[in-house]
């Protein structure tokens, strides 16, 4: 199935993409710690929300990329990487940079859309969550950061 991108900024109400954010971010708690307070991006394939984003600010030349997650059946489509094109665009002169932290399993892809590591905090997720957590196979352990000039 091909389609055409669109993609939004929600002014709205966020809630209605929390179980799509939740697949990022698997802690409800977690996450309205910082929902309300990012620039939430929906990209939608016609009229379905197929990937969303949560950008929040860290400082005034830096934003933290909190969240990414594409619907199980838009995945594999390279909806993800086209997400991380329009966060760098839409948050340039913004920002000077962009971070994100992540486990193990996605490094590669974010050094692939140009991010490259700074930092590694140890045990993040063990303190953090209440339950483990998986990528896939992969049981969580540290944060890995990445950063993106922009």
């Amino acid at each position: 199935m091909t389609c055409i991108l669109s993609f939004r900024i929600i002014t709205g109400d966020k809630r209605p993409f929390l179980p799509l954010i939740l697949c990022a971010d698997p802690e409800e708690a977690v996450v309205e710690q910082y929902l309300d307070q990012g620039t939430l991006v929906a990209a939608y394939c016609g009229k379905v929300p197929a990937c969303v984003a949560v950008v929040i600010p860290v400082s005034a030349d830096q934003c933290e990329l909190k969240a990414l997650a594409t619907a199980e059946e838009f995945r594999h489509r390279g909806i993800a990487s086209a997400m991380i094109r329009f966060l760098s665009e839409h948050f340039r002169g913004k920002y000077l940079s962009i971070i994100v932290g992540t486990a193990e399993p996605a490094v590669s892809f974010y050094e692939q859309a140009g991010f490259i590591r700074f930092r590694t905090d140890p045990g993040f997720f063990t303190r953090t969550y209440s339950e483990p957590i998986y990528d896939g196979d992969f049981l969580c352990r540290d944060m890995i950061y990445l950063r993106k000039d922009l």
